[in-house]
């Protein structure tokens, strides 16, 4: 995936790029944008400045992994709307993380920016992605659900997110769950 220009729900327009290298700053502040909520219930590593500033500096050479930023704007003066991902792209079934700062929650945003991760999953060649979700989190859990993922295995304790969480699973090869 390139860069996808998308709408929101209110008629706003965002955009979904790629990470790279010189947007530690911009996702330091996806960072900050993150209220109570989001860093409750997306907690995937500290959110930090040193820890944007890393994954920033490795964006480029990790094969592991696929990040992208999503804008409202245009550089220079674009605002973080949302940070997501797919890791572990060297394991059979990738995981995959989205957190959307506060004020970008509701809009459509998440589906957009899970439909753009889950297309770069199947191109891939990946047949299968999970995520985790935190059991409180019953907006991101219906989306999930909407688009197609089924729940596997029970609830696990998730230290970062100081919470029951659940495992999700998607097929993307258009097979039903086993």
């Amino acid at each position: 995936m390139k860069r996808k220009a998308v709408q929101l729900n209110d008629g706003r327009k965002a955009t979904i790029r790629p990470l790279g290298p010189a947007d530690a700053e911009l996702l330091f502040r996806c960072f900050q944008g993150y209220g109570s909520i989001a860093c409750r219930n997306f907690a995937p590593h500290p959110f930090s400045r040193e820890i944007a500033e890393d994954i920033c500096s490795r964006v480029a050479s990790d094969t592991t992994s696929y990040r992208v930023i999503v804008t409202e704007g245009d550089a220079p003066d674009e605002e973080p709307l949302g940070y997501a991902f797919l890791w572990q792209l060297n394991q059979p079934v990738p995981l995959l993380g989205i957190g959307l700062i506060d004020r970008a929650a509701g809009g459509g945003l998440g589906r957009q920016v899970m439909e753009c991760l889950l297309e770069q999953a199947r191109q891939q060649g990946h047949s299968k992605v999970s995520l985790s979700v935190m059991v409180r989190n019953a907006r991101a859990r219906r989306l999930y659900e909407a688009l197609g993922f089924t729940y596997v295995n029970g609830q696990t304790w998730d230290e970062n997110g100081k919470g029951w969480s659940l495992k999700m699973e998607k097929r993307l090869d258009g097979r039903q769950p086993a």
